[in-house]
């Protein structure tokens, strides 16, 4: 299953942070764009077990498409693939 994400991307204090406006609570961080794509597929997908213990469904694997380079300045849109 693919979806696309809303990323909210910002540059503070020499570190990125970002939101995910799909998934409320997920808050992530990280020294580069990288770093913080990889924060961004554990905090969904801790998200994501939470409310499939519900469902009786897994844990699932997350994966996000790389966050383009002006991230910050423009937001990012983000593919995101569940299995």
């Amino acid at each position: 299953m693919t979806q696309t994400v809303h990323v909210r991307v910002r540059f503070e204090d020499q570190a990125f942070w970002a939101t995910v406006d799909e998934y409320p609570g997920v808050f992530a961080t990280g020294d580069t764009l990288d770093e913080l794509r990889e924060s961004l597929e554990e905090g969904i997908s801790l998200v994501l077990v939470d409310a499939g213990a519900d469902a009786g469904i897994g844990e699932r694997q997350v994966r996000l498409s790389p966050l383009p380079p002006d991230s910050v300045a423009s937001g990012a849109s983000s593919e995101l693939t569940l299995a």
